[in-house]
């Protein structure tokens, strides 16, 4: 029985990852998965021609400039390690499902997506224990992580963001190792630094906003100082070649990773800025709030905080100023608890103050997630561990239920007190197309041959219909001018909010509801316009 106790959580970690593997090959493809594919084909393009022109001194072309500004601030370092995956997986998905190559080829990325979030999951367990030596409490918290189904959700297909946020928790991990070793006064070795200057390489490359892990490690430095015997001359004495072999590493590893660079590595100054201002014009419904990216309020992210985050990691934040004596209680634990308290709220404040522009929800914050899991999950424990574990046991029945009940919808989640809110008029729900895939296994069940197709993003549903009876596809903006009828439009993403169009009836609409909640959640409909 002390084994089976034991082992629990590594018997957890085995049969999460086949259901998770599993459950991620069977999701739908997302509104993004199209532009990720894109930025993969351009960058091996653009280095071949880099390549070519730096060794064998051929002409550069202008165009790749022009070109360039589709993708700026995303490199390749995810795709280096996706993109071979997915070459095995692609074949086995093309022989077991119905779908065509280049929808298995993007589904495929769904595999690798989940195994970044299932990595991230095992970190945030030896982030936990560096602050609680409690074995039994770092492998609840960390199953709660893993089930949480706002994040599961947005593991089993979000290419950009779940790969950030993992990398982000993998950063902190291995930042943590190498100032534990500084305030112990052990030997840091070269291999030491270059993994932690590959692993934040690794997150800019994802997306240029891992700039902001810097401001994480400052504050963990200012942290070590004050619980150290040396002032910022003396450590830059004391470690001065690893500093410079760091610097030197990051560098070299940014640029490789993003092969644009290559020629103007001032360009990544242009990078942070044109993500940072970066301007996609929709809103976001927040309480009811037609929220612009350009007009942000202040209170956006702490809206959208408010709905998502479960309700006891809310509890253990309000909790800390309550715990924090009992958690600061170690030069160790005052660094690495400090960094995950002041960390989220200061990056949030720089964004505001800042005034970034943000969509969709938490999509760009959703690396600061993990870190207050972390946050609320170690303070309500030290507040009182009755409470935790009956939080735990009841959040654990809860997610495990809704993981199962809402599938695949998890990342549409809102926690508890949220649902009494009417959340399908007050907040943005479904805008990641998911839903395309559960669509066409409808249409391919019935009788609607040679019909053309209205649709948008059409990689959403395409991938799924035989080609030879159905091979009539336009976007969904049609369906509002003299376009041929009859034919079938799909109603998902943010066009979900339109009202029914000229002489069009919803023959099929799919949908889920949440526990407590009065709604359900319509996430795609099939209309038919005659």
């Amino acid at each position: 029985m002390q084994t089976i106790k034991k082992k629990f959580f590594s018997i957890f970690l085995v049969f999460y990852l086949i259901i998770g593997s599993f459950t991620s090959l069977n999701t739908g493809i997302s509104f993004d998965e199209y532009h990720e594919e894109k930025n993969w084909k351009f960058h091996v393009t653009l280095t071949k021609h880099l390549t070519k022109h730096i060794i064998l001194g051929e002409e550069y072309d202008q165009k790749f400039d022009k070109e360039y500004q589709g993708y700026l601030g995303y490199g390749v370092g995810f795709q280096i390690i996706s993109q071979p995956i997915q070459f095995f997986v692609k074949k086995i998905l093309i022989q077991t499902q119905k779908i065509d190559n280049y929808g298995a080829h993007l589904t495929s990325k769904h595999f690798v997506v989940f195994l970044f979030f299932f990595l991230s999951g095992v970190f945030l367990y030896l982030i936990l224990k560096k602050i609680i030596n409690d074995r039994i409490f770092c492998s609840v918290t960390a199953i709660l992580y893993l089930l949480y189904p706002y994040l599961f959700g947005q593991s089993l297909f979000s290419p950009k963001d779940v790969p950030f946020m993992s990398v982000w928790i993998f950063c902190t991990y291995i930042s943590f190792n190498v100032f534990e070793k500084i305030l112990e006064k052990n030997n840091i070795n070269i291999l030491s630094v270059f993994v932690f200057a590959l692993t934040t390489a690794f997150l800019l490359s994802i997306r240029i906003a891992g700039i902001l892990i810097f401001i994480q490690y400052l504050i963990t430095f200012i942290i070590y100082l004050n619980s150290s015997d040396f002032n910022l001359i003396s450590f830059i004495k004391s470690f001065y070649k690893k500093i410079i072999f760091f610097i030197i590493s990051l560098v070299f590893l940014t640029l490789l990773f993003y092969p644009p660079f290559w020629l103007n590595p001032l360009l990544v100054f242009t990078a942070i800025t044109h993500m940072a201002n970066y301007f996609n014009d929709v809103c976001t419904n927040t309480l009811g709030s037609c929220m612009h990216p350009k007009n942000l309020p202040p209170t956006y992210i702490p809206i959208w905080l408010s709905v998502k985050l479960p309700l006891f990691i809310i509890i253990g934040i309000f909790l800390i100023p309550f715990t924090e004596k009992k958690i600061f209680t170690s030069p160790k634990k005052n660094m690495f608890f400090g960094t995950i308290l002041i960390t989220p709220f200061l990056i949030i404040l720089v964004l505001i103050l800042k005034k970034v522009h943000l969509y969709d929800e938490l999509r760009q914050i959703m690396f600061l997630i993990p870190i207050l899991f972390i946050l609320g999950s170690v303070s309500l424990y030290i507040f009182s561990k009755n409470i935790f574990y009956t939080f735990a046991i009841f959040m654990i029945s809860l997610f495990i239920f809704e993981n199962i009940r809402i599938n695949p919808y998890q990342y549409v989640w809102f926690n508890l007190p949220s649902r009494y809110i009417d959340l399908t008029n007050k907040f943005e729900l479904e805008y990641q197309g998911i839903s395309g895939r559960e669509i066409a296994n409808h249409i391919s069940a019935s009788n609607y041959d040679n019909l053309c197709i209205l649709v948008n993003p059409l990689h959403s549903l395409k991938p799924y219909l035989n080609d030879k009876r159905f091979n009539c596809f336009a976007a969904w903006q049609a369906i509002d001018t003299n376009y041929k009828r009859p034919f079938l439009a799909v109603q998902h993403v943010r066009n979900i909010k339109k009202g029914k169009s000229y002489k069009c009836e919803t023959v099929y609409s799919s949908s889920f509801k949440l526990l407590l909640h009065k709604k359900k959640f319509t996430t795609g409909k099939l209309l038919k316009c005659s």
